[in-house]
C-alpha cells in the first residue's frame, strides 16, 4: 500500500512538471517593456507566433527591455525564457529574441530542439535579417523576420532537412545556373556557326555569272531634236542706206 502511494506521488509530480513546462507564466509571447511596438503590430506578431506554436509545438518569445540592470543580456534572455515557463514539450523547445535599447544589444537564444535546428547557416540568416532591420529602427520588421525565419526552419525540419547554404542562396544559385547555361549555349552555337560559314567575301561579280550569259554591245546616244538660234546680220546697200528692222530705210554713212 505504501509503495503504491509513493508511486502515485511520483506520477502526479512528474505530470505536474510536464504541465508546468508546457504552460507559460505569461499570457503574451511579445513582451514589449521598451515600448517599441504599437498595439496593432503586437497583435500581428502574437498571431504569427500562435500559429507556429499550434503547428509545430515550438515556442517563440520576443522581449524588449530598456536595460537589464547590469545582467549580461544573454544570461538575462536565457533566464527569462526558463523561469517564465516558456517552451514546448518536455525539452522546452523554443527560441527567444531579446532587444535592449540602452545598450543597443540584442540576443538570439534557443532551447530544446531549437539548439539542433539553429545551426550556423540558420543562425546567420536569423541574425542578418534581424540586424538589418534593427539598424534602421524597423523593430516590427525585425521581429517579424525572426518569426518567419523560424517558420521556414521548422518546415524544413518537418521534411527531415536542415537549413543550409543551398537553402539560403537557392534563388541566387538558380539564377546563376540559368545565366551560365544560356552563356554556354550561346558560346557553343556561335562556335558551330563560325565553322559552317565558309563563304568568302567577293570584290568582283565574275563568280556570280554564268559564262557566256552576259554580252556587252556598243551603244551610242543620238539626239532626235536640236534647237538652233540664228541672228540676222544687216546688209549694206550701194546707196549708203540701210533698212531698219521695221522695214524703213534709214540714211547714214558707213
Amino acid at each position: 500500500m505504501k509503495t503504491k502511494f509513493i508511486f502515485l506521488i511520483l506520477v502526479l509530480s512528474f505530470s505536474f512538471r510536464i504541465f508546468a513546462q508546457n504552460s507559460s507564466g505569461y499570457d503574451s509571447r511579445v513582451i514589449d517593456n521598451a515600448g517599441l511596438l504599437n498595439p496593432n503590430q503586437k497583435t500581428q506578431l502574437e498571431g504569427l507566433i500562435a500559429a507556429i506554436i499550434a503547428e509545430y509545438n515550438f515556442d517563440l518569445v520576443i522581449l524588449t527591455e530598456r536595460n537589464t540592470a547590469g545582467t549580461d543580456p544573454e544570461e538575462y534572455a536565457d533566464s527569462f525564457f526558463e523561469f517564465g515557463g516558456f517552451g514546448g514539450g518536455l525539452y522546452r523547445d523554443g527560441s527567444i529574441l531579446l532587444q535592449v535599447t540602452e545598450g543597443r544589444d540584442y540576443v538570439l537564444s534557443s532551447s530544446g530542439r531549437g539548439e539542433r535546428i539553429l545551426n550556423e547557416a540558420a543562425f546567420n540568416k536569423l541574425e542578418d535579417d534581424a540586424a538589418k532591420h534593427l539598424r534602421r529602427g524597423e523593430y516590427f520588421e525585425a521581429y517579424r523576420s525572426f518569426i518567419l525565419n523560424w517558420e521556414k526552419f521548422l518546415i524544413l525540419e518537418a521534411k527531415g532537412r536542415n537549413y543550409n547554404f543551398f537553402e539560403r542562396w537557392n534563388l541566387v544559385i538558380i539564377i546563376v545556373s540559368w545565366v551560365s547555361a544560356l552563356a554556354i549555349a550561346f558560346w557553343v552555337l556561335a562556335g558551330w556557326k563560325s565553322k559552317m560559314d565558309t563563304a568568302l567575301a567577293q570584290t568582283q561579280a565574275d563568280a556570280y555569272t554564268i559564262p557566256g550569259s552576259l554580252v556587252y554591245k556598243i551603244k551610242s546616244d543620238k539626239f532626235l531634236y536640236s534647237t538652233v538660234t540664228k541672228t540676222r546680220r544687216e546688209k549694206q546697200s550701194s546707196g549708203g542706206k540701210s533698212t531698219s528692222s521695221s522695214g524703213r530705210n534709214r540714211g547714214g554713212k558707213y
